[in-house]
């Protein structure tokens, strides 16, 4: 019978024959010649693995050799069970295998590391021994990761990468589609009407954007995955209980609501829960980065605390087959879709905060961006084609925004509808939703470098 260490000698050995799989480039910063633990958080199947070897054979790339590097699933069945052993373990292999006397640093990738229970306290003692001489990755599925005793026992040695479903710039690339011409002719924008549609209906998960057939029955899947190995170990409730509540969540998705009128709705349609018992399930699915939400805007935590939320999902593909359905309600979909990159900025410029704004007169606007104590921008969302299609509470919810927190930088995303006009003496943007999608990376400003030659582009 083998020990936990041939165990891991096995893993290690075939990781080390075996030819990486083809990883394709993100657009997500890391900073890998630091000596930080870099710690990479996500949804189940965004993207985090392939980030590691796309990481990897960066290294390999760069003259680093195979087995200076070395990479770990912990939902590997080859190791089951789970102990904490192998981090012992581990450094064994590296000291057997003299890797420090051979490579001048040697890269540790560890998947689904919060498998381990205290996997934090191995980690911090690697990192402090071989500091320098060891550089540590590791992954989960989980925000957990990045809190509590992990914080405490890692504080100033770790930088951590959150990993969305892919940005819209992203999925052009796995399509092939290379966006980032100096001017884009009416050929281009066609394609990207076409992409942009199908990005909208199916989200952005890697394996959805790469799969020519049975998009629908692959997202059900992941669907299914994330509930049933990262949110349903974190309860003590039926699964039909907790699935039931995901799909009724995907559905609301982008509605300003209260636990309490959540729970209501639910137990009117017969899924008696309470509402703690909601507000921890929930909690728990945001750990999974099923769910995203954002408060009111307010400098005062209680009004943060006490007002509706706005709840959304992280795919749009999730909501569309899980919940109503992509032809009813493209608005909210846009703003899912715009929820969901600005969590994936705010998550590179963490300094950042996201909000919606409401007063007393029932002007709202759909996104406040706050930079420290700063309101930087102002963002409202609305499914127009046309600048006649763009109702004036749109307009005068930003106008009033705009004049209580004295910012000038105010956008509104549309449908096609691309434009600049000075109303009340307000400057205000106007910027089609794919052309918005397609700054990602260049900052949190209204100002975009895509050229193109017609602002008609037929979506």
């Amino acid at each position: 019978m083998e020990n936990h260490k041939d165990k891991l000698t096995i893993v290690i050995e075939e990781y080390w024959r075996k030819v990486l799989p083809d990883a394709k480039y993100r657009e997500i910063p890391l900073k890998i010649e630091s000596d930080h633990i870099n710690d990479i958080i996500g949804a189940r199947r965004a993207g985090k693995t392939y980030l590691m070897f796309y990481i990897i054979k960066k290294l390999l790339d760069e003259g680093v050799q195979k087995d200076a590097t070395i990479y770990i699933n912990f939902e590997n069945r080859k190791i089951l069970p789970l102990t904490s052993e192998y981090f012992n373990d581990l450094i064994e292999v590296v000291y057997a295998k003299s890797l420090l006397e051979k490579h001048n640093k040697v890269f540790i990738f560890l998947d689904e590391v919060q498998r381990i229970e205290g996997w934090e306290k191995y980690i911090r003692s690697i990192y402090d021994e071989f500091k320098g001489r060891i550089k540590i990755f590791v992954s989960g599925s989980n925000s957990k990761l990045t809190e509590s005793e992990f914080s405490s026992l890692l504080t100033g040695r770790h930088l951590t990468t959150q990993v969305y479903p892919l940005s819209f710039s992203e999925f052009l690339s796995f399509k092939g589609f290379n966006h980032k011409k100096e001017f884009l002719i009416e050929k281009d924008l066609a394609a990207i009407s076409e992409y942009f549609r199908e990005y909208m209906e199916y989200g952005g998960f890697p394996e959805v954007a790469l799969l020519r057939s049975g998009k629908e029955d692959l997202i059900q899947t992941l669907f299914s995955d994330i509930i049933n190995r990262d949110i349903m170990p974190k309860t003590k409730r039926r699964g039909d209980i907790v699935e039931d509540m995901a799909y009724f969540l995907c559905s609301n998705s982008g509605k300003l609501t209260s636990f309490s009128k959540l729970t209501g709705m639910l137990n009117s349609m017969g899924i008696k829960v309470s509402v703690p018992t909601f507000e921890k399930y929930f909690s728990a699915m945001k750990d999974a980065f099923l769910f995203l939400d954002i408060t009111i805007f307010s400098y005062k935590v209680k009004d943060q605390l006490q007002y509706p939320r706005k709840i959304y999902c992280v795919d749009t593909g999730f909501i569309n087959f899980a919940g109503f359905k992509f032809s009813e309600d493209k608005g909210r979909l846009m703003e899912n879709l715009v929820a969901v990159e600005l969590q994936r900025r705010k998550s590179r410029s963490p300094i950042n905060e996201v909000f919606y704004w409401k007063d007393i007169q029932e002007k709202e606007v759909d996104f406040v961006i706050r930079e420290g104590l700063e309101v930087r921008q102002l963002i409202q969302v609305t499914y127009a084609s046309l600048r006649g299609e763009i109702e004036k509470r749109e307009i005068n919810g930003l106008i009033k925004a705009e004049e209580e927190f004295n910012c000038g930088n105010l956008l509104v995303i549309t449908w096609e509808y691309e434009g600049e006009e000075e109303i009340k003496g307000k400057k205000i943007a106007f910027m089609p939703l794919w052309k918005w999608l397609l700054a990602d990376g260049r900052g949190w400003d209204i100002g975009s470098e895509i050229n193109i030659g017609n602002r008609r582009n037929g979506f």
